[in-house]
C-alpha cells in the first residue's frame, strides 16, 4: 500500500512538472514589445539633483544642467588652470549618470585650440567630474527600476593667459 502511495506522490509531482513547464517558456512577449517598453518616454524621471525635485520634469532637466555648469566651471576656476593664449571656447562634455546616481565623464570634446592653450584640462575635468554629488538616477516608471542615462552638457572655457 505504501508503494501505491509513493507511486502515486511521484506521478502526482511528474504531471505537475510537465503541466506548470509553462513557467519556464518564453514570455509571450515579442522583441518589440519589449524594445519599446525598455525606450525612454515622457512618463520616464529624468535624473536630477534634490533641488531640482520639485519642479515639472522639462524644468528638472533644466536645473539639473544649471546646477552641474555652475559645478564644474567653479570647479575649473578654483583649479587655476593657466591658458598660453586667451579663449572664448565651447568644451562638450558626455556625462553617464549611474543607477546609483554616480557621475563619470564619458566624453570630452576639446578643440585643438583648447587642448594646445589648456593642456591639462582633459585631467581637471576627470577630477571635477568625479567628484560631483551624486544625483537622483533616472527612473524607468513603467518598471519601477533606477537606470543608466547619459547626458550632453555645454561647458564655456574663458581663460586668459597668466601675466
Amino acid at each position: 500500500m505504501k508503494d501505491n502511495h509513493f507511486n502515486l506522490i511521484a506521478i502526482i509531482v511528474v504531471v505537475s512538472l510537465v503541466v506548470s513547464c509553462d513557467f519556464f517558456g518564453p514570455s509571450g512577449l515579442t522583441s518589440v514589445e519589449i524594445k519599446k517598453a525598455s525606450s525612454w518616454s515622457s512618463n520616464d524621471q529624468p535624473p536630477t539633483f534634490p533641488e531640482c525635485e520639485t519642479l515639472n520634469k522639462k524644468e528638472q532637466l533644466d536645473c539639473l544642467h544649471e546646477v552641474l555648469s555652475n559645478i564644474i566651471k567653479d570647479q575649473i576656476a578654483m583649479s587655476s588652470p593657466v591658458s598660453s593664449f586667451p579663449l572664448d571656447e565651447e568644451v562638450k562634455l558626455i556625462l553617464k549618470i549611474d543607477q546609483e546616481g554616480v557621475f563619470s565623464l564619458v566624453e570630452a570634446q576639446i578643440s585643438s585650440p583648447v587642448k594646445k592653450a589648456i593642456p591639462e584640462l582633459k585631467s581637471i575635468l576627470d577630477e571635477v567630474i568625479g567628484s560631483l554629488p551624486k544625483a537622483l538616477p533616472a527612473a524607468k516608471t513603467n518598471v519601477g527600476v533606477y537606470v543608466e542615462s547619459q547626458l550632453s552638457l555645454p561647458i564655456q572655457i574663458v581663460a586668459q593667459p597668466s601675466k
